[in-house]
Parts: structure tokens; sequence; C-alpha cells
């Protein structure tokens, strides 16, 4: 069965980037009839806060995803890396019996100048392998004298990584490109690299898709992979999202949080189609809308290489066609909820909705727009026509937003009126504001009782 896995570090936020690569997974692993699983990767003790967890999972659930395992499902076996340090150590020592793993006990001062040095002569960055050749005798001796160790994966002579990438093709690291890293700290907890390999076997992952960020990771864990003996999984690489200025997009380059937009009044399914289109393009025939619809047409090899620029406006014209699917009916028992005065309009909301979304493509904002509706304007001079206009609407039938049209129009044109001299002060007393929406709709919600107070309001 095809199972996929998002693995955040619930050191930070859900950004756009983790967002599309949850995303992408789900559809994935849904389109392939597999499972898609939520694991927590906390291997950074220092910065890892189950606060940052709590809400990575909120904003997920909010965007519509559901994962068949996870962190706050039931399980034999826990979907946090802090929890499953019994595995990581079982799998150490297997690594330590077959010879593949050695103690290291450079200091970080050798480490750090051993870098510098390899940058200047513009070397790639690698472990030198200074403590792969210290005899086991010595190394026991220090370890029961108190030093702590690291343990590194003791890389075969000229071993090298090469793998097919679904995204990006054929990729290849050359033996001496990596060096002996780490993968227990002198700590004893195990590395990213490590318990992610490791969790990746264990929970049967058959494709990662991840960032291409990870490529390197990849090689690493590969490495990792092969010396255990186990079956390697597909790799899809995706291209990082990059902010206006063509940077990685980041906290200080436009990368904005989920939980903002959702704070800012933004839909889960506009936010869910503006994350497919950024580096993939769903087909003619999938609703943008619908996850199932989307699951349908997603193929993880039209998924592009070319890293895609977050656009705000692209994501506004998603918000704009999200909120007219919902439609004006919908968004109008939404408004009654957010602010009950509209409550007695409901039935006659949605035309004035419907034509206002262009303009406020977000609750809050079209709340603020027809506050007009319960929040009568201060009282303006009267023109002499408008009591006998109120008596008109007051018997108007049917009450409709043509019917209203027709009669504005020939009530114009009986009072001889010219069309700024009669509709900008009839908006004026009705709405308080300059412009806005067309007049047959404002009086088509206000109702003819409301609009004939309003008119002959002193």
């Amino acid at each position: 069965m095809i199972r996929t896995r998002f693995a955040p570090s619930p050191t930070g936020e859900l950004h756009i980037g983790g967002a599309r690569t949850a995303l992408f997974n789900y559809l994935f692993a849904r389109s392939m009839g597999g499972q898609f699983l939520l694991r927590i990767d906390d291997t950074d003790a220092e910065r890892s806060r189950r606060e940052h967890e709590s809400q990575l999972l909120e904003d997920l659930r909010w965007l519509g995803l559901t994962w068949d395992a996870g962190p706050d499902i039931p399980s034999e076996s826990s979907f946090r890396q802090s929890e499953r340090g019994e595995f990581y150590e079982q799998w150490m020592n297997r690594l330590r019996e077959v010879g593949a793993v050695y103690p290291c006990f450079c200091t970080e001062e050798r480490l750090a100048a051993l870098r510098e040095e390899q940058s200047s002569r513009g070397e790639p960055l690698r472990y030198d392998g200074c403590c792969r050749s210290l005899p086991p005798q010595e190394a026991q001796r220090r370890m029961e004298a108190g030093e702590r160790p690291c343990w590194r994966l003791a890389l075969p002579e000229g071993y090298s990584v090469s793998f097919d990438d679904v995204v990006r093709g054929p990729q290849s690291f050359p033996a001496g490109t990596m060096g002996d890293f780490v993968v227990q700290r002198n700590d004893g907890s195990p590395t990213y690299l490590f318990a992610s390999a490791v969790d990746d076997y264990l929970m049967g992952i058959t494709h990662v898709i991840r960032g291409d960020e990870h490529v390197p990771n990849t090689a690493r864990q590969l490495a990792i992979i092969d010396r255990m003996g186990w079956l390697r999984p597909v790799f899809a690489h995706i291209p990082m999202v990059l902010s206006a200025d063509r940077r990685k997009l980041g906290k200080r380059t436009g990368s904005t949080p989920i939980r903002k937009y959702r704070e800012r009044g933004f839909l889960p399914e506009a936010l869910r189609a503006y994350l497919t289109t950024l580096s993939w393009t769903p087909g003619a025939e999938a609703d943008p809308f619908d996850l199932a619809s989307l699951a349908a047409s997603f193929s993880i090899d039209r998924i592009a290489q070319s890293s895609p620029v977050h656009d705000e406006k692209h994501l506004l014209y998603w918000q704009r066609e999200a909120m007219k699917r919902r439609g004006g009916k919908a968004l109008a028992r939404e408004l009654v909820l957010m602010e009950p005065r509209f409550e007695p309009l409901e039935e006659r909301l949605a035309p004035l909705v419907d034509d206002v979304l262009d303009e406020a493509p977000f609750l809050l904002e079209l709340s603020r727009a027809l506050s007009f509706l319960w929040k009568r304007p201060a009282p303006k001079s009267r023109e002499p026509w408008m009591q006998l206009l109120s008596t008109e609407l007051k018997g108007l039938t049917p009450w409709t937003p043509e019917v209203i049209e027709g009669l504005l129009r020939s009530f114009m044109k009986n009072q001889g009126l010219k069309g700024r001299d009669f509709f900008h002060p009839l908006r004026l007393l009705l709405t308080g504001l300059e412009s806005g929406v067309p007049l047959p709709l404002v009086v088509f919600a206000l109702g003819g009782e409301e609009c004939a107070e309003r008119l002959n309001l002193l």
C-alpha cells in the first residue's frame, strides 16, 4: 500500500511551504488509495514546543486534511520522535554490532577549525575521519573515563549515492562528498537523519515528498538505509516556494503563518486551491475547491521543477472565487452568525452579498461594507420627492430587485429628475455612503418599511 507522511518539526508555525508539502502528500496518498501519516519530528529538544505541535495540527485540520495515523490517534507506538527512543537505540545497536558506526571524540573547536580550513580551500564540508582509525580499546577506555562521544556512520571507501527523483530526475552524490556524518549525538539522542530513516522504515513509508532543500539529507538517509539493508522509498523533492524578490520564502521574506491567513478571514478551500497551483496544475476536470476531486486529478510526475513565487494577489483571486462559490445565501447565514443584527434581513441579503464580493472578499469586510443595513445613517436634509417615494415603495409588490429598479427609474422620470439629482441623494439618505452597490439591491435588502422610515426620518 502507498504510504506518505508529513513530518513537521514543532519549532514554529505552519507556513505556506509546509502546508503545500502536507497537501501534496495528502493528495498523492488519496489519489493512490493509500494512507497519509502525520509524524512530529521533534528531535531538536531545545526548540521543539508542544504548543507549536497543537497549532500545527489545528492548522492542518482547518485546511481539511485528515491523516490515517498521527500523534492524536491512539496507536501501539508514538508518532512523536521524542517518544520513540527505544526504536532508535535498537537500530543503533544493530549498526554497532555490524561495525557500521564508530565513536567520535572530536571537540566542537576542532570541527569548527576543520570546516574553516575546508571552506578556505573551496572543498566540500565533511568530516575527515579522524576518529575512525581510533583503536576500539582506546575508544572504550575513553568512554569508561567519562567522555561522551557522538556516533558517526562509517561510509565504505569510495561510497557514492545515486537515486531517481520523481520530480528532479537522476541525482548523484559522488564518493567523498558526504563524509562520515553523525547519527547519534553525544547526549544519546538520534539526529534527524537517523530518526527519520528509521521511522520511515518502521512506518512503511513508500514515498517521501518534501522540499528540495532536503536533497542533501536524502543522500545521507539513503546511506543509512543502504547500510541497514532496507528497501528504499521513492523520493520526490518539490521546488521551494520563493518570495517576490525570488529568495527562499522565510519569516523575513514574505512568509506568513497559516494561522494569520485564518485570522484574516481566508477560507480553507481558497488556500488549498492556491497551494495546488504552486508547482502543479489541476486537470481541467478537477474542482479546485474539492479535496476529493483534486486527489483524483493529482499526479506526482506532473509537479514542475521550477520554483513558484508566492503571490498574495493570486491567493486573493482564489479567496474571491471561493467566496463566490459559497454563494450569497450561505454567506448571509455566516454574516448573521457573526453579527446578529443582520438576522431580520437574512432572506434578502444574498443579492447584495453577491454584488459586493469583489470589493469585500472576506466575511469581516462584508459585515463592514453592509453595516448600513442595520446602522441607520445620521439624518440629512430631505428632497421634496422623498416622502412620495417612500409611499410608493411601501405599497410595491412583488418585492424584487427588478421590480424595485423599474419603480425607481419610472419615479425619477415622472418627477423630471436627472440621475445625479435622484440617485446620489437617495443613496446618501439610505446608506450614508457616497457610492456602493446598486440602489435596487440596497432597497430590496432594507425592505419597504425600513426605506420608508429612513426617507421620512427627520
